[in-house]
């Protein structure tokens, strides 16, 4: 055979060596075409695994052993990894002709265009046994609770040292969005993807809120602006000033919401429950020096200071969100006489009940003593022992009760129906009168004595029986 010069081929006319050309193509084409019949298009995937150049029943036969040994790995942010193995589940090999038809979608004729298209397909070749799914899945480490670091918003965070609130930045945690992951799994075994990176797939549970939040912000603004405020109860001879930690204490800023800044109620409550146990007084045991010179505690009664909590936090209330300094008293249910720390001053009524005896003190000085009958103990109508306000005073009545009505000139009560009077039936007081023929529980005075205490005394006055 000769070797076919240059000028041999220059010879050949230019339309018979195209003729050449594409009837080369052509057989390459038809070729492949016949090929692509039962083949699958040169880089196809399916469900993770290249079947490039199969046929059916080699994809059909790989699958049947993928399933075997296929496992599915969770990594999380720990790079702890959570593994699902085929046989945990009972994962088998189950077609139904979805290989087929994926193999039906390429044309074998349009392997040209086929070859620049997608071709990763994903095909429900699998069945398993989804309860030992749930089961196997429900008892990973990845969803204890001592495993889980809850997410958590960015939030305002006061220090005592400083006087002041500074941000804490979000805690993104290690919770998993269990419901979605779930979903994830069920779609990687059926679709045979052996791999899932948690943190990647976008599948923790985020923290609601970050440090750069405009309203977070303002929020911490706001709380400096109370924490620096003062509240200034003033007692008179004492002060008691609420601020900073105290007013920290009763702040709450939702964090997981729009940061809105609320007063936690019953942690007022708590405050002022405090407040009144070291300045109320009323029903307070007193040590009181009796006209005999003789210190003496006197327990029970109705007189005394009393903070009325739940009106004085809402006034408190009124003050914190304002924000401005304040120096008040707070709201009492029941005042008396005197603020100050020994709130029975120095004009008061002291009746002695075993001594029969009454004196009645104005600014220190004695006004009046004099002898009295108070109720009778044989009756089991004895006097209450204890201070009691005067609840106020009225001239010219009738006390009235079972079996009686008597007439008064003067009248003071001090404790529900029982009071300071004159009793003119009586021919005498003191001794032990009372104690066969006392009252019904009410002080019997001389008239004298009655008329002098009324003219001067006030509304409040604690009465002192002991």
């Amino acid at each position: 055979m000769g070797i076919l010069s240059t000028k041999g081929i220059k010879d050949i006319p230019k339309k018979k060596i195209a003729a050449i050309i594409v009837g080369v193509l052509a057989v390459i084409y038809i070729g492949l075409a016949v090929f692509f019949t039962n083949h699958f298009y040169f880089g196809t995937v399916i469900n993770g695994e290249s079947c490039s150049g199969k046929t059916v029943a080699d994809v059909e036969e790989m699958f049947s052993h993928v399933s075997d040994d296929y496992s599915l790995t969770m990594t999380d942010k720990r790079n702890k990894e959570f593994t699902i193995k085929s046989k945990d589940i009972d994962l088998t090999f189950h077609d139904e002709g979805q290989i087929q038809k994926i193999k039906d979608s390429q044309s074998s004729f349009g392997w040209i265009v086929g070859a620049f298209k997608n071709k990763d397909y994903k095909a429900d070749t699998v069945r398993y046994d989804e309860a030992k799914l749930e089961k196997l899945y429900n008892g990973f480490e990845l969803f204890d609770k001592n495993y889980i670091i809850e997410p958590k918003s960015a939030y305002p965070e006061y220090s005592r040292k400083t006087n002041s609130y500074e941000i804490r930045p979000e805690i993104y945690g290690n919770k998993v969005n269990k419901d979605a992951l779930y979903k994830e799994v069920q779609k990687s075994i059926l679709s045979g993807n052996r791999a899932i990176n948690i943190d990647e797939a976008g599948l923790y549970v985020q923290p609601k809120n970050k440090a750069d939040n405009s309203k977070l912000a303002k929020a911490v603004e706001e709380l400096n602006k109370k924490v620096k405020m003062k509240v200034t109860y003033d007692f008179e001879d004492r002060k008691e000033v609420f601020g900073g930690y105290e007013i920290a204490q009763l702040l709450n800023c939702d964090s997981e919401g729009n940061y809105d800044i609320t007063i936690n109620r019953d942690r007022m409550i708590e405050l002022l429950r405090g407040l009144s146990k070291q300045y109320s007084t009323y029903g307070d045991p007193r040590k009181f020096k009796a006209s005999s010179g003789k210190e003496i505690t006197i327990y029970g009664g109705s007189y005394g200071w009393l903070i009325d909590k739940e009106k004085e936090a809402d006034e408190l209330t009124k003050v914190i969100e304002a924000g401005k300094s304040v120096t008040r008293e707070p709201v009492y249910s029941q005042t008396a006489l005197h603020r100050t720390k020994d709130d029975i001053g120095n004009t008061y009524v002291e009746i002695s009940l075993g001594g029969q005896y009454l004196w009645y003190y104005r600014d220190g000085k004695l006004i009046t003593s004099f002898p009295v009958v108070t109720g009778n103990t044989s009756k089991g109508n004895g006097t209450p022992p204890g201070i009691y306000p005067l609840n106020y005073k009225d001239r010219d009545t009738y006390l009235t009760g079972r079996n009686y009505r008597s007439h008064v000139n003067y009248w003071m009560p001090f404790n529900g129906n029982i009071g300071l009077h004159d009793a003119t039936w009586r021919g005498s007081f003191g001794g032990g009168i009372y104690r066969s023929n006392g009252s019904h529980g009410c002080v019997n005075c001389p008239y004298s004595g009655a008329a002098t205490i009324y003219k001067t005394i006030e509304k409040g006055t604690p009465i002192i029986l002991y």
